[in-house]
């Protein structure tokens, strides 16, 4: 039963920790091994603003922010 509990918190912090900050990458970039710029403390609204500005200075749309 604690292996289970432990396994369900894990998971838990896992999805919460993924779902904050800004993380921008090449689109050719699959696996997302070489990042071009990180923040943990960015906004849905700042990442997206932060996508544009990485693509208007790259000159067409090849980078993607999440």
């Amino acid at each position: 039963m604690l292996v289970l509990l432990s396994a369900v918190l894990l998971l838990a912090g896992i999805s919460t920790s993924c779902s904050k900050g800004c993380h921008c990458y090449y689109k050719t970039d699959i696996a997302h091994m070489v990042p071009l710029f990180e923040d943990e403390s960015m906004g849905k609204s700042d990442c997206q603003a932060k996508q544009d500005e990485l693509n208007a200075e790259e000159g067409v749309d090849i980078v993607r922010c999440k």
